[in-house]
C-alpha cells in the first residue's frame, strides 16, 4: 500500500484484503485507516482539481469522532471537516465541491455516510476560518444540546491534510471560552451526563430487551463513550489540545490531582479498546460493530467487561462530581 491507487474501487480492494494483519493493534488499525482516507483524499483533490483548478488558499481536512481520536474499529462511517483560509463566496463552493467529493470517495471506499451529516460536504462543517471562530461563538451562545455537542466533536478534531494551525486555534478558543465560565462548563458536561446503566451491583451486565439487538451490550454507548466523554470534559478543563483519550490520559497523569483515578482508567480503556478487537473484528456492517452477545463470551471475558463497565461509570460520576465542585 505504497502507491496510491487510481480509483476508490482499488482504494476499497486494498483496503478490504489487508485489513486482516492491522486487527492485532488499534493503534496501527487506525495508521491504516488514515492511510487509506489519505488516498481516498488524495484522489478526490486530483479529481477535482482537473474540473475546479488548484486550491484557491490554504485549508485544512480534518477527522473528527473515532477518527479524529484514533480509536475507530475495523468498520467505520465518516467523521470530517474543512477549514479553509479565504472567507469569500467562492471559496465556500469551492471547498464544498470537495467535500462531497471526497465524502463520495470515501463511502465508494466502504465508509458509510455519517447518519448525522457531520462531513465536508455539509456546509455546517465546511466553513473558512473567520466562519469557524463565528460558529464557536454561536455554539457557545445558544447552549442547547445541539450546540454544545457539536462543540464536543470540534475537541475530538485531528488534521489528516494541510495547515495544522487552524484545528488548534479553534481548539483554544473553545478551552479559553468554556474555562472563563463556570456555567459553560457545567453545560459542557451536563451534554453528556447521561449514562444507560451497563452493569449492577451484583455484577450482572444490562444488555438489550428487545429489537434485532436482544440480549447484547452496545460497547459505544456503554463503555467507550463514558471514557471518551469523560476525559474529553477533563481535557478541556485543563487545555489540552490532543484527541486520542489516550493521549489525553498521559498528560492528564501529569496533574498531581488526576494521576492515581487516570492510571486506573487508563489500564481499562486500553482492556476494552483490545476486548473491541477481538470480540467485533468480524462485524459485517457498521450497524452491528457496536454490539457484543454477553452469552458467547467465556467468564474470563466477562470478568474484564465487568471491570471495564465498572471503572466507566466510576470515571463517569468523578468527573461529575468535579465539575459541580468547580
Amino acid at each position: 500500500m505504497t502507491t496510491r491507487a487510481h480509483t476508490y474501487a482499488d482504494i476499497r480492494l486494498a483496503k478490504d484484503s489487508s485489513m486482516e494483519r492491522y486487527l492485532h493493534s488499534t493503534q496501527r488499525l487506525n495508521a491504516f485507516h488514515d492511510g487509506i482516507m489519505m488516498k481516498v483524499f488524495l484522489t478526490a483533490l486530483q479529481k477535482h482539481e482537473e474540473t475546479n483548478g488548484a486550491p484557491p488558499c490554504l485549508f485544512t481536512l480534518f477527522l473528527l469522532g473515532s477518527a479524529g481520536r484514533c480509536e475507530q474499529g475495523t468498520l467505520s462511517d465518516q467523521d470530517h471537516g474543512i477549514v479553509y483560509e479565504l472567507h469569500t463566496d467562492d471559496t465556500a463552493d469551492y471547498f464544498l465541491t470537495l467535500g462531497q467529493t471526497f465524502s463520495d470517495g470515501l463511502y465508494e471506499a466502504g465508509y458509510p455516510y455519517c447518519e448525522g451529516r457531520v462531513m465536508s460536504s455539509n456546509p455546517i462543517w465546511c466553513r473558512s476560518i473567520e466562519g469557524w471562530e463565528t460558529q464557536i461563538h454561536s455554539w457557545i451562545k445558544d447552549e442547547t444540546l445541539d450546540t454544545i455537542r457539536s462543540l464536543h466533536m470540534i475537541c475530538d478534531a485531528r488534521v489528516l491534510y494541510g495547515e495544522k494551525t487552524y484545528i488548534s486555534s479553534l481548539k483554544k478558543q473553545i478551552s479559553a471560552l468554556v474555562n472563563n465560565n463556570r456555567h459553560l462548563l457545567k453545560r459542557f458536561f451536563e451534554n453528556i451526563q447521561y449514562m444507560k446503566k451497563s452493569v449492577g451491583l451484583f455484577g450482572q451486565i444490562f444488555t438489550e430487551q428487545n429489537g434485532q439487538h436482544t440480549g447484547a451490550l452496545n460497547l459505544k454507548q456503554a463503555a467507550f463513550f463514558p471514557y471518551v466523554n469523560a476525559i474529553r470534559v477533563l481535557a478541556v478543563k485543563e487545555g489540552i489540545e490532543p484527541s486520542s483519550t489516550l493521549i489525553r490520559m498521559k498528560a492528564l497523569k501529569q496533574i498531581p490531582a488526576y494521576a492515581s483515578r487516570i492510571n486506573e482508567c487508563e489500564e481499562a480503556y486500553r482492556m476494552l479498546l483490545d476486548f473491541r478487537l477481538r470480540a467485533l473484528k468480524n462485524a459485517t456492517d457498521y450497524g452491528s460493530s457496536h454490539y457484543i452477545h454477553i452469552d458467547k463470551l467465556g467468564p474470563i471475558r466477562k470478568k474484564e467487561l465487568r471491570h471495564i463497565l465498572k471503572t466507566a461509570e466510576a470515571l463517569h460520576h468523578y468527573v461529575q462530581r468535579l465539575v459541580e465542585k468547580g
